[in-house]
C-alpha cells in the first residue's frame, strides 16, 4: 500500500517520464506546483517507491524511471483523461459522418487519424463475417483489360477484388461466368461458398466459359478468405521507430516481422472495455518495451471488432484512451446503421 503522498510522486515522475524520457530526480519534482515537499521527503517517497517495485534507478543517474509494475498501477489508479482530446473530437466525427455508406472506408480513416493523433501505431481488427450470408456477386467493368469482382453480404458487408482480364476474352462472357457464380453462391455463407468454389464442380462449370478459370478462382477464394478472416486495418507502422526504446536495428526487425505474421490480432484479443497489456502480458520479444491499449466495439453476437493503439511503456495514456475509446464507440454506430 502506497501513500497519498508518494502516489503524487509516482504520477509525476510517470507523466514527466513520458514526456522526455529522461530519467526523474527530486530536484525537477521539487519544481512542479502540486509537489510543495522537500527534497529529503521526495527522494525517502521515491526511495521507497523503487523498494516496492515502482521505480528503477537507471546506471546513468541518480533520477528514477518507472518500473512496469509502477506503470500498470498508474493506468490502474492514477491516470486521468486528458479534457484537451475533445479538441480531436470533431476530427472524428467528420470521418463517420462522410463514411456512413462505407463502413471499411471509415475503419482505415478512423485508425489512420489516430495514429497521427497520437504518432503511435494503430490499428483494428474489424468485424468476423464468416456467418454472412452472400447476398449478390456483381462484375464492375474498369477497362478492357481491368475489372472488379464485388461480394455483397446480407449484413451490408462489401468485399472487392480487383482481376485483370487476358487479352481476347471478351467481357460479355466475363460476365456470364459472374452471373453463374452468383446463381451458384447466392445464399450460402461465406465459409461454405468458398468451399463450393474448390470444388470439382465449381472449376467444370466455370471452365465450361472460359480458358483462364483457375486465376479468377483464386481471385474469389482471396476475396472470401478476406471475409472469413477477421479484417485487420494498420496505420502508422514506422512511428513507434521514432521511440527511443526502438533505437536497436535488431529490434526494429523483429517488431516489422511480427507485422507481417499479424501476430498482434493475437496480441489484442476480445476482452469486455478498456484492455491495457504491458510487454510482460504480451511474451513477445519485439514487445518488451511496448503497450498495446484497446478497446472492443461489438454489434452482435457474431459481429464484433477491436480498436489499438500499440507504443511504448512510456507512452501518453491520458491522451490515448480517451481518443481509443471514442473510436471504438463510433465503430460500434457505425456498424449497427
Amino acid at each position: 500500500m502506497i501513500s497519498s503522498r508518494q502516489k503524487l510522486i509516482l504520477k509525476a515522475i510517470i507523466e514527466a517520464y513520458v514526456k522526455d524520457a529522461q530519467p526523474v530526480g527530486s530536484k525537477a519534482l521539487t519544481s512542479m506546483p502540486y509537489l510543495k515537499f522537500s527534497s529529503a521527503t521526495l527522494r525517502y517517497d521515491m526511495a521507497q517507491l523503487e523498494e516496492l517495485g515502482y521505480l528503477e534507478k537507471t546506471h546513468t543517474s541518480s533520477g528514477r524511471v518507472p518500473s512496469e509494475m509502477g506503470y500498470r498501477y498508474y493506468v490502474e489508479h492514477l491516470v486521468t483523461r486528458d479534457s484537451d482530446v475533445a479538441d480531436s473530437f470533431p476530427l472524428i466525427d467528420q470521418i463517420f459522418m462522410k463514411n456512413k455508406l462505407a463502413r471499411e472506408q471509415a475503419v482505415e480513416e478512423a485508425i489512420h487519424l489516430l495514429s497521427e493523433l497520437t504518432n503511435y501505431t494503430a490499428m483494428a481488427v474489424g468485424s468476423s463475417s464468416p456467418e454472412n450470408m452472400i447476398k449478390k456477386i456483381d462484375f464492375i467493368p474498369l477497362s478492357e483489360n481491368d475489372a472488379v469482382i464485388l461480394i455483397v453480404t446480407d449484413k451490408g458487408h462489401v468485399q472487392h477484388q480487383n482481376i485483370r482480364v487476358p487479352e481476347g476474352t471478351e467481357i460479355n462472357e466475363l460476365k456470364e461466368v459472374i452471373k453463374t457464380l452468383d446463381d451458384l453462391l447466392k445464399n450460402r455463407d461465406i465459409s461454405e461458398a468458398s468451399q463450393i468454389l474448390q470444388t470439382a464442380f465449381a472449376k467444370k462449370e466455370i471452365a465450361s466459359f472460359m480458358e483462364y478459370q483457375s486465376q479468377l478462382m483464386h481471385s474469389f477464394i482471396t476475396a472470401f478468405s478476406k471475409f472469413a478472416s477477421d479484417n485487420f486495418y494498420l496505420s502508422g507502422v514506422t512511428n513507434v521507430f521514432d521511440q527511443p526504446e526502438f533505437n536497436d536495428v535488431r529490434h526494429v526487425k523483429h517488431f516489422v516481422d511480427m507485422l507481417d505474421r499479424r501476430e498482434l490480432v493475437k496480441l489484442i484479443g476480445d476482452h469486455d472495455g478498456l484492455s491495457i497489456r504491458f510487454g510482460s502480458d504480451l511474451q513477445l520479444i519485439p514487445m518488451e518495451n511496448c503497450t498495446v491499449i484497446s478497446v472492443p466495439y461489438r454489434i452482435s453476437d457474431t459481429e464484433h471488432g477491436t480498436i489499438a493503439v500499440l507504443g511504448p511503456t512510456r507512452m501518453e495514456y491520458n491522451k490515448v484512451i480517451p481518443l481509443v475509446e471514442y473510436i471504438a464507440s463510433h465503430l460500434g454506430k457505425l456498424y449497427k446503421k
